[in-house]
């Protein structure tokens, strides 16, 4: 376990129980190195061998464990928890572990598992796991890692006096809320919550992933036999598009930079066509929530002008540009002879000021009481919002002590208020306000952590808030995303699942299934909008030629300059997916570009046709525009969204 520096990836999310920290460390080698196939996950799987790093959802049970508060000695419940790993740190810990499993397959197997590593005080029922095991109770401590939708009196009975339960509570894995329950006397329980975004189910959807190489010119002839070429985007072959789209419930739509022209234009004609065509209600965009509602309320022709102006805030040119401006104009217009029906929403969680704002000014105007004490609830925080970060910075260094429970606090309230505060648009935009603040709050302190904390906590916002909009306008809403590749597409057929990242693309995957359409974009080289660093000037800079061995460089030397690729088995056909399913690199470029490093900075190796169902190729791309004095030819509107122009 030292060579997988398991110590400094336990500490980096904030385990100090120095309980676990040990048990980590001390599992046997021979549960790492073990060949026996595990039973039900993928046949050419086998346990953990030849590890980089631990298994993802193994560290966010390891975290659940440290809020648990487990003790040397304690005889434990664990419900849910799949995981021989934890079994076995636990059977470190614990004099006695009890688990329930409703998969009778995994159970015998994990049981074989512990037995080869003399592991004797481990005991597994098959049952239902909602009804625990009562004949061994009462228990110091009951794990539970699948989501309940409610802990059922007979379970909390299991509980010893001073017994703590944790669970994640909520109607499914997308809308957890985490509590621990204690039992005070025999009949009195104490239930604490907490909002936390590191719930990560294990996954149902696998990416297929070869070992194999095949000959470049075997892949590339398959490629340019399966591309769909265009001459232009707007002569892309929307209509075959959209059958193969069918009747997917959400189509997430990426891009290979936050700052090519062809990815946004290309994006906005699928989009119309989602929104003419098939009826689908809404564009979610990687954008703030605060700056989005300004979007939505011009594009459904609501707008009234606020005191501050939106996508001010490094990277403008991200959405302030005229490839969007011109999709805002045409959405409204649209809107306009279509009852205001087609709305645009940002999904990430910066804002935090203007959050915060929206959430008082709200209030206001409905419950002064309320407004006061979201007021006295926001005042921890507010004094940092120039800079969150630095607030951030001080939390985790013990310099000031961190506002999560004021502002998680207000949520509630808003939650519990709900019929008084009327259950209309304006209280379900102040109630995703407030879950920004919330989110960001923590956003701040986990950066601290490590880059996977804090990626993760933004990515599970950005699902759950496109959660919270399907759930809002009903069961026949469908939803478009836009977001950066990375984002969009399955994690777990890239190598960021192996660092222990999720992302939006993959928890679509595992909740909507095949209603979920994901398309990807790339390019050989062109200009890019992007900056040096974080916060300096934006710059038109020149992209590097695709690097050998990547999948750009192989839809570059099929000589077409433009094409679509159906990546799904029933348009490709299984060579096609065969040949492309061995990892290959794949370039990624956000809104910094640094071209002297380009391998190190912007490449990372992938699983082309299980991380999309479709990918988009421009050999050679262009920088989007930036809104500027100069190139908007007609004076924009004093209430308009994008009225403050760069000069």
């Amino acid at each position: 376990m030292k060579n997988l520096k398991i110590i400094t990836q336990l500490k980096n999310r904030g385990i100090t129980n120095p309980l676990l920290l040990q048990a980590f460390q001390d599992l046997p080698k021979d549960l790492l190195i073990s060949k026996k196939l595990y039973p039900y996950t993928s046949n050419k799987t086998t346990i953990e061998n030849s590890l980089n790093i631990i298994e993802p959802r193994v560290l966010v049970v390891a975290k659940m464990l440290e809020k648990l508060k487990i003790n040397e000695g304690d005889k434990i419940l664990a419900i849910g928890v799949d995981s021989v790993y934890i079994l076995a740190i636990l059977s470190e810990i614990c004099k006695e572990v009890y688990t329930v499993e409703g998969n009778e397959e995994y159970a015998k197997w994990a049981l074989e598992v512990l037995k080869n590593i003399q592991i004797t005080n481990v005991f597994i029922k098959i049952g239902n796991e909602k009804m625990g095991w009562e004949e061994h109770a009462p228990f110091d401590a009951i794990l539970i890692t699948s989501e309940f939708e409610e802990v059922s009196n007979t379970l909390k009975k299991q509980l010893k006096i001073g017994g703590r339960i944790l669970v994640p509570m909520g109607p499914d894995w997308a809308h957890i809320i985490f509590e621990v329950i204690q039992r005070n006397s025999t009949t009195e329980y104490a239930v604490e919550k907490l909002k936390d975004n590191f719930f990560i189910p294990n996954p149902k959807i696998l990416p297929e992933i070869s070992s194999k190489d095949y000959p470049e010119k075997e892949i590339i002839d398959e490629i340019k036999t399966k591309a769909i070429a265009f001459k232009s985007i707007k002569e892309y072959p929307i209509n075959q598009l959209l059958e193969r789209i069918g009747n997917a419930q959400v189509v997430l739509l990426g891009e290979a930079s936050h700052g090519t022209s062809e990815f946004y234009l290309t994006r906005q004609e699928i989009t119309k066509a989602l929104i003419e065509k098939k009826g689908f209600n809404f564009v979610s965009a990687e954008a703030d929530w605060s700056d989005a509602e300004q979007i939505n309320n011009y594009v459904r022709n609501q707008h009234t002008k606020k005191n501050w102006m939106p996508f001010t805030r490094f990277p403008q040119w991200m959405w302030k540009n005229k490839e969007v401006l011109n999709f805002v104009e045409w959405l409204k217009e649209y809107n306009s002879q279509h009852q205001n029906k087609t709305g645009f929403y940002g999904l990430d969680l910066y804002g935090l000021e203007n959050s915060m704002g929206l959430v008082i000014n709200y209030l206001e105007n409905i419950d002064k009481n309320l407004a006061n004490l979201a007021k006295t609830r926001y005042a921890c925080i507010s004094p940092y919002m120039s800079d969150p970060a630095i607030y951030g910075k001080m939390v985790v260094s013990n310099q000031l002590e961190s506002c999560e429970k004021e502002v998680l606090k207000m949520l509630v309230d808003l939650l519990k208020n709900k019929n008084k505060l009327n259950h209309s648009p304006e209280y379900f935009y102040a109630y995703q306000n407030a879950n920004v603040v919330v989110d960001a709050e923590r956003y701040y302190k986990v950066m601290y952590y490590g880059s996977a904390e804090s990626w993760n906590l933004r990515d599970f916002h950005m699902f759950y808030t496109l959660k919270s909009l399907l759930s809002y306008f009903g069961p026949q809403t469908k939803a478009i995303v836009w977001a950066h590749n990375s984002h969009i597409g399955n994690a777990l057929a890239t190598e960021m699942y192996s660092r222990g990242e999720i992302n939006i693309g993959h928890l679509c995957k595992e909740h909507f299934e095949k209603k979920s359409y994901h398309m990807g974009f790339g390019t050989h080289t062109g200009t890019v909008a992007a900056a040096n660093n974080w916060g300096t000037k934006m710059e038109v800079m020149n992209v590097n030629n695709s690097l050998p061995k990547s999948y750009e460089n192989l839809c570059h030397q099929t000589q077409i300059d433009t094409f679509t690729l159906p990546l799904r088995e029933k348009f490709s056909g299984k060579k096609l997916r065969k040949l492309l399913s061995t990892p290959k690199l794949e370039r990624a470029i956000g809104v910094i570009y640094r071209p002297k490093t380009e391998r190190m900075s912007h490449y990372f190796q992938a699983v082309l046709p299980s991380q999309f169902d479709e990918y988009i190729w421009f050999n050679t791309s262009k920088a989007v525009t930036p809104i500027t004095t100069s190139n908007v030819s007609t004076q924009l509107l004093e209430n308009h969204p994008f009225s403050l122009i760069d000069e």
